[in-house]
């Protein structure tokens, strides 16, 4: 039986049950074109009860945009803090909320405070929570930032102009975490391996909050982690088989073959830009001569102008035993070799930098540069 019931407006998840925190998406503008579960920025309107026990505990009112609010609190810990089925440190733990991770507080038992996180409901030491204005101080710095590519293709720069080197490029609604503050209206993210930096003006910006992860959660989320880790091994055992295979066919080193493939995974990234005539820009635009040579640039291999010269540039290997990376030299036209009888290269107007077939017309001659 509830002996109080104090009616506040507080956000809760629109998926599964989840209770929200309060979270904002804005678009903001510049220059130039895992581990927990995270819910999303819609909410609803709700009550809030609260139970009749003791309340020694300050609550504090977190203001959305709509001017909802919301009983929240922060994890103030290094890694994670255990969220108990009952108040005593000697019960079961029924999920764990992690460094920065929301709540929401429904009351207090003595040093004890019963939260709802996620799927998880339980107690925590208060001790160990960020609660009234320091929630509310901290609440900017605990959420997560996500950026949402709103471009066909954005680039990724080592710096905050266009300037900048292009370190890889990401497409439209992919999403990334944003790893810091802005500077200049320009975005810090991850991409993968790569940290880089975006315009503000072709992305999304949504902040969200962390939750809790229930006890069952965290045995699916290490599974499903374990059977990622194997594939991943797996795939990386076929590749180096892939690569001794293509070293021993062309008679080549091991080292050889993986700075080929280096050459072509860089190429690859550029497919879909613009065929320009004369043009030697991986992204807006090269001829066939100029998006081979742009390659080989960035790996420190300076190639001459035209496919003409090209010809004898390097030296000449068959095509038995061509490997990805290599010339291939038709009469006005040269690609890069991607293997499997392929290659990368700026086609035409029409078709832009592609994929085409090596033999489409006859090899006038092959050449390798490493």
């Amino acid at each position: 039986m509830k002996s109080e019931c104090i009616r506040k407006k507080i956000i809760v998840s629109a998926l599964a049950s989840a209770i929200m925190v309060p979270g904002r998406a804005l678009v903001v503008n510049a220059q130039d074109t895992g581990i927990l579960p995270v819910a999303g920025i819609e909410s609803v309107l709700s009550e809030c009860y609260l139970s009749g026990r003791e309340h020694s505990i300050e609550l504090y009112l977190v203001p959305t945009e709509k001017e909802e609010y919301s009983n929240i609190a922060f994890a103030n810990v290094s890694e994670y803090l255990y969220v108990h089925a009952e108040a005593n440190e000697f019960s079961d733990w029924v999920g764990k909320l992690y460094k920065d991770g929301a709540a929401t507080v429904i009351g207090t038992e003595g040093i004890w405070t019963k939260i709802q996180s996620g799927n998880v409901t339980g107690y925590v030491l208060t001790d160990l929570l960020y609660t009234g204005g320091a929630a509310k101080e901290y609440a900017y710095q605990a959420s997560k930032k996500t950026a949402t590519v709103t471009a066909y293709v954005l680039n990724v720069r080592n710096g905050q102009n266009t300037d900048a080197d292009i370190l890889t490029q990401i497409e439209m609604d992919e999403q990334y975490e944003i790893t810091g503050d802005p500077v200049d209206g320009w975005y810090p993210v991850q991409v993968g391996d790569i940290a880089g930096w975006v315009s503000g003006k072709y992305i999304t910006v949504q902040s969200d909050f962390t939750y809790a992860e229930s006890r069952e959660e965290e045995e699916a989320r290490l599974a499903a982690e374990e059977a990622q880790r194997q594939a991943e091994e797996a795939e990386a055992q076929a590749r180096e088989a892939a690569i001794q295979e293509a070293a021993a066919q062309a008679q080549v080193s091991v080292e050889q073959v993986e700075s080929g493939q280096a050459i072509i995974d860089f190429a690859c990234q550029f497919i879909g830009n613009p065929y320009v005539w004369g043009g030697t820009s991986l992204t807006d635009g090269a001829d066939c001569s100029g998006f081979v040579q742009s390659v080989y640039q960035n790996f420190g291999i300076y190639l001459p102008r035209t496919s003409g010269e090209m010809r004898g540039a390097g030296y000449e290997v068959s095509y038995e035993n061509a490997m990805p990376g290599d010339i291939m030299c038709y009469d006005g036209h040269v690609g890069l070799y991607m293997g499997d009888g392929t290659i990368v290269n700026a086609i035409d107007e029409a078709h832009g930098i592609g994929i085409s077939s090596a033999t489409y017309t006859n090899i006038i001659t092959i050449r390798r540069m490493f």
